[in-house]
């Protein structure tokens, strides 16, 4: 990557709306601060199921007490909105020793941008059994005492 787009990158605001890979990580440090790190998947417009197209990933890094209100809130699966500055970093690959690269979002704001998304349906709960209904026709012994008027 270019440094002129790297900067540009760094120095501009990016929003970017997506669903959690995983739940977030959170470490601390001797110093009291913390930081989050997490990961989004984002579909590209106009990306169906079974046309092949693989979501664009991005790395989150987010830092201090937003970092622990992050890591609360949120859970693999859940619609996230994010703003922040863009970074690039690059590393190399554990198995293969090649160089790699990839995007990485310093989150400034965030938010729940949707509902949850349920890993399993929970179990019905037995539906209540049904008050019974008066037959039409049929006849009731109340006292006066029972009648609502």
């Amino acid at each position: 990557m270019s440094d002129l787009i790297a900067q540009v990158l760094r120095s501009s605001q990016h929003r970017f709306i997506g669903r959690m890979v995983r739940d977030p990580e959170l470490r601390s440090f001797d110093s009291g601060n913390c930081v989050c790190n997490a990961r989004i998947l984002i579909n590209k417009p106009g990306a169906k199921r079974d046309d092949g197209q693989e979501p664009d990933g991005f790395k989150l890094e987010i830092w201090g007490e937003k970092a622990q209100a992050f890591t609360d809130a949120t859970r693999k699966g859940d619609l996230v909105d994010v703003t922040g500055r863009v970074k690039s970093e690059t590393w190399n690959d554990r198995t293969t020793g090649e160089q790699r690269s990839g995007l990485v979002v310093l989150v400034e704001q965030w938010a729940l941008a949707g509902q949850p998304r349920q890993a399993a349906p929970a179990a019905a709960a037995p539906a209540p059994a049904a008050a019974p209904q008066p037959v039409w026709g049929s006849t009731f012994d109340l006292s006066d005492s029972e009648v609502p008027f």
